[in-house]
């Protein structure tokens, strides 16, 4: 049965998903076999307004990985991704003004292509930031997922800017380098520019200037016919999910932009606090649950990970200070984050 029931919580679009899947049979894999390992079905390709779980997506590439030996499968995958891989987002982005524009364009529609990860756009001095943070908790996907998102939107940005320029600075990977030094090489000549590895956040690094730069197929009458179409199809994913689910997409958001309230999240879902409340309760959630469902689910990440202290990630969360976060999870989890820490072999 087609998989024609979306929602905003964790899926992919089947369009990318079958766009990815065209992608891997220049690299020797079997189209038939990559679906059967991962479970998906031709009927659920066959509508491209169709969604797929997360978890279909992380089996997919578990197998990709498993059957190329190929440890640069997202890199190796992006060279292949071109405007039609993203759908309507793609094509919208080529006719921006300008790359601020464009990333605009793709904060505000991403959720039409995936939302397992969302983007930002994030300033320091005479550079911006072109972040990509992936919900999932499995370390390899994390990996490939955010190596081909990044790859593919420098792409596009070199697409788009059809010029020589210096407009990609350079790569931050929140990862650690491959264990095999061979493979570095690789990364500067799929990005173009230097790469860094266990970096505070995934980006890539843009100068600040290049931002308002005039693109050369700038076309606002056709943008705007775009955008309508954007706007019906997200409008059509809202309506066929729940509030919790919408909710919680959106809670996301602002708790990675650190303004995570419910005042706030009732207002991005264009409604009072008090009713907020009362829908969140004919579904069985409420607010506190959302908040800590989300902060438990980076906390593990988080956790996981590298380079991130006890101090680092109680803040992130929004917790006042690293002791309130230390009795949070330990509420939560049974254990201290320290503890968390060592039995998952890391000893941070």
């Amino acid at each position: 049965m087609p998989n024609t029931a979306p929602t905003l919580s964790d899926a992919v679009s089947a369009s990318l998903v079958a766009h990815w899947l065209d992608a891997s049979g220049a690299h020797g894999l079997r189209r038939d076999e990559l679906q059967a390992d991962a479970g998906i079905s031709p009927e659920q390709l066959s509508n491209p307004d169709g969604w797929l779980p997360a978890a279909t997506i992380e089996r997919l590439v578990h197998a990709a990985l498993r059957r190329s030996q190929n440890p640069l499968l997202g890199l190796t995958m992006a060279r292949h991704t071109g405007p039609a891989s993203f759908g309507v987002v793609g094509y919208i982005m080529q006719t921006c003004s300008n790359l601020q524009d464009a990333m605009q364009m793709v904060n505000r529609y991403e959720r039409l292509v995936s939302d397992v990860g969302f983007t930002a756009l994030r300033h320091e001095p005479g550079i911006a930031l072109w972040c990509w943070d992936c919900k999932t908790s499995d370390p390899v996907f994390l990996r490939q997922a955010t190596e081909y998102i990044l790859a593919a939107w420098s792409s596009l940005v070199r697409m788009i800017r059809e010029r020589d320029n210096p407009t990609l600075l350079a790569v931050r990977l929140r990862h650690e380098p491959p264990a095999d030094p061979a493979l570095l090489p690789f990364y500067e000549a799929t990005f173009h520019c230097p790469v860094y590895f266990n970096q505070p956040e995934s980006a890539l690094v843009l100068a600040a200037a290049a931002l308002t730069l005039p693109l050369s197929n700038a076309n606002a009458s056709l943008q705007e016919t775009l955008e309508q179409h954007a706007r019906n199809l997200l409008q059509q994913r809202k309506t066929s999910s729940t509030l919790r689910e919408q909710a919680k997409a959106q809670l996301y958001i602002l708790l990675r932009q650190g303004t995570a309230s419910r005042e706030l999240l009732a207002q991005q879902l264009c409604m009072s606090s008090r009713s907020l409340h009362r829908q969140l309760h004919k579904e069985g959630s409420n607010y506190r649950d959302l908040l800590d469902e989300l902060r438990y689910e980076q906390a593990r990440q988080y956790l996981g990970g590298h380079g991130h202290t006890v101090e680092d990630i109680a803040l992130r969360l929004g917790f006042q200070e690293s002791q309130s976060f230390i009795r949070w999870f330990r509420r939560l989890a049974g254990c201290t984050p320290g503890e968390f820490q060592k039995r998952a072999g890391l000893g941070l």
